[in-house]
């Protein structure tokens, strides 16, 4: 588990460079720069996910002594929702998933990690697992993803445009908070753990 407890700090900042790459690129894509920006985000998603599945082992290491056995299933389900998400997005550059198969698999592999977000929230708002404004932050995460769908129900806009641009803002301040936490000593040290 040491480490875990190594790469949880930076594998979170490499989470972080991917989502806004992704940003970028889905950007570009939408923007009218060429169709190769879709697989670019594609692949950046991956590189984002896979690259956040030692912080959420960390975060469960670091809840299992603060009395939060249910952190175990959400984690079991955050991780798995995180795999089907860049399974997904691997098949669709592949060409061996059509953009609505990657919807689905995308749209439920989501929701675990959305439930891990919340936890996060709780986690460092309730038990002080974390510090707060990485609390915070995630819970202000869970509104801009909220917002961002009704909004992208509504219209699509430049209201979508700045509620996509808000999220990706928001997700970076907490990605960057949570790196910060999992390298901080106090998160790595056998005392924390």
């Amino acid at each position: 588990m040491a480490g875990l407890e190594r790469i949880a700090g930076p594998s979170t900042w490499v989470a972080l460079v991917a989502l806004v790459l992704s940003a970028i690129a889905l950007a570009l894509f939408f923007g009218g720069a060429g169709a190769l920006w879709g697989p670019v985000n594609d692949a950046f998603i991956v590189v984002a996910v896979l690259a956040l599945i030692p912080a959420v082992l960390a975060v469960d290491r670091l809840a299992a002594g603060h009395g939060a056995p249910w952190t175990r299933i959400v984690t079991v389900a955050a991780i798995l929702g995180m795999l089907l998400m860049a399974g997904g997005q691997t098949l669709l550059i592949l060409g061996r998933l059509s953009l609505d198969g990657s919807y689905l698999t995308g749209g439920v592999g989501v929701i675990p990690f959305i439930a891990w977000i919340v936890l996060v929230a709780v986690l460092s708002l309730a038990s002080g697992v974390l510090p707060r404004p990485v609390g915070w932050l995630a819970a202000a995460s869970v509104v801009a993803i909220v917002v961002l769908s009704v909004v992208a129900a509504v219209t699509s806009g430049p209201l979508l445009w700045v509620a996509a641009i808000t999220l990706v803002a928001v997700l970076c301040a907490w990605l960057a908070t949570l790196a910060n936490a999992l390298t901080a000593p106090a998160a790595t040290s056998p005392a924390a753990a």
